[in-house]
């Protein structure tokens, strides 16, 4: 490996995953430890009918096809990010070498990053090429290598061009004096810096409700599987939680010194985390009760929400490290799995519920004496 290259590799690479090992860990985990015998079938009978309907229904196609964009995307942000940082100003060596060779590199760069798509991708190729599913195989192929090499593109670009302008899509968001409110802090950086993150989560959310639930049928109505998918998006959603309580702890502090009470204080956090959890309560509105019974559908949206404030009220415990903190989230599925056998979901939503506010009030004003 050259030294050029190796430099790429420790600038660009690990700190890439190192940045999104809670994502990918909880990616990894749900695709191999969990639902790999989720329905009682093993792991390659799993992922074999996965990729069938990936490549047979063009609904799910598109919706792969967006999620690889959003994971893209998010590699090429953290890229070009890096690059326009001070502290990473040598990378412009490369703006100095033969534009062929730079583009190489860079390319290579973009590979090992996107490495987890591109590897899927290839056992998703081989299963069609067996079945003689030869137009989806290429479709998808293409698509990543263009993704690849226009992202790569760009990259080499903004080396070249360091004055250029960042574009990117903004939401401005109306005022509606949010100001005076400290949960609109938090929204304001998630649309700002975690967009693609969350938007991840919640097309496989709201996705896996929506295509679950309309393919059930009247005689084989049964909401345990549908749970057991949704709790992983549920979880899915401690990686923002932590980067939230980050934010906090680090940058926030003020607040805890402000004269607020610790009910409203209380308050704040669970209007936050029902404020992200409306895209998933309009999906299973929507769904019912065509699809889903008025009771079921109050039932998924009280499990989600309660799971939610629990994955917040335990970081007031002790600010756990990603690692600490996805061992919990590991935890917590399997009891939600426990839960759902044994069919008292209802009941496990009401315990979560009472313990993330009792967790809450009673370790908020301790908090810093584990910091």
């Amino acid at each position: 490996m050259s030294a050029t290259r190796t430099l790429l590799v420790k600038s660009l690479v690990k700190p890439f995953y190192r940045r999104n090992a809670g994502l990918l860990t909880f990616l990894l985990f749900m695709m191999l430890a969990a639902v790999g015998r989720a329905n009682e079938a093993g792991l390659l009978e799993y992922h074999y009918s996965l990729i069938r309907g990936i490549l047979m229904n063009p609904t799910i196609l598109i919706l792969v096809f967006s999620a690889w964009f959003l994971y893209a995307k998010k590699c090429e942000q953290f890229v070009a990010h890096t690059i326009r940082r001070q502290d990473f100003s040598f990378l412009n060596i490369l703006s100095l070498m033969d534009r062929k060779r730079a583009y190489g590199l860079l390319l290579q760069v973009q590979v090992l990053i996107f490495l987890p798509v591109l590897l899927y991708s290839l056992v998703i190729a081989g299963v069609g090429f067996y079945n003689q599913w030869h137009a989806q195989v290429i479709l998808v192929l293409l698509f990543n290598m263009g993704l690849c090499f226009t992202i790569a593109g760009r990259w080499l670009y903004i080396l070249q061009n360091p004055a250029t302008s960042r574009f990117a899509l903004r939401l401005k968001i109306p005022s509606l004096h949010w100001e005076r409110f400290y949960w609109s802090i938090f929204i304001r950086y998630i649309l700002t810096e975690r967009k693609l993150l969350l938007l991840i989560i919640k097309i496989y959310n709201c996705g896996i409700l929506y295509m679950m639930l309309v393919n059930q049928t009247s005689d084989g109505y049964d909401m345990s599987m549908v749970l057991l998918f949704f709790s992983f998006g549920i979880l899915g959603h401690g990686i923002v939680i932590h980067q939230l309580r980050s934010l906090e702890e680090f940058r926030l502090g003020f607040y805890r010194g402000l004269p607020v009470s610790l009910f409203k204080r209380y308050l704040q956090y669970a209007w936050l985390y029902f404020l992200l959890y409306i895209p998933e309560i309009i999906t299973l509105i929507r769904l019912a009760p065509v699809h889903l019974h008025f009771g079921d559908a109050f039932i998924f949206i009280f499990f989600g929400y309660s799971i939610l404030l629990l994955l917040s009220s335990l970081l007031f415990i002790k600010f756990f490290n990603r690692v600490d903190y996805m061992k919990i989230i590991v935890g917590i599925f399997f009891i939600i799995f426990i839960g759902i056998l044994i069919g008292i979901v209802l009941w496990l939503s009401v315990f979560t519920f009472a313990l993330s506010a009792y967790i809450f009030f009673k370790s908020y004003y301790r908090f810093e004496t584990y910091l």
